[in-house]
């Protein structure tokens, strides 16, 4: 296992379809949690949850094969149920552990929180 920076795992990026172009735009910044490391997207805009299996296991199988490990960050949003799911994932993947951003309106800008002992 090599020493690599931290990566921020976004589940999904909240987007909107533009009604001119058709396409998926963003409806948030995450630019700011570039900060905490490389933002990588686990699912494209518009998943939603309606396999259960297949879409565990492709949120299991991207946390993989995007090297998911502790000292990653999670940054939660988007669908409730797939947040949810891979939290669960990627805290398994840490025995436990997991880092989570949250966007703090405040100080405008993620918040990192340590959780442990979740499995």
């Amino acid at each position: 296992m090599s020493n690599r920076p931290p990566k921020v795992f976004a589940t999904q990026i909240p987007s909107r379809r533009d009604a001119a172009s058709g396409l998926w735009v963003p409806t948030v910044n995450i630019a700011p949690a570039e900060q905490h490391g490389e933002v990588v997207t686990l699912l494209p805009p518009g998943s939603q949850f309606f396999a259960a299996a297949e879409t565990t296991r492709l949120i299991k199988n991207r946390l993989h094969d995007l090297d998911y490990r502790k000292g990653d960050f999670l940054l939660p949003l988007g669908n409730p149920v797939i947040m949810a799911v891979a939290s669960a994932i990627a805290a398994r993947r840490t025995n436990g552990c997991l880092n989570v951003l949250v966007w703090d309106r405040h100080s405008s800008s993620y918040v990192s929180y340590e959780l442990t002992n979740l499995v």
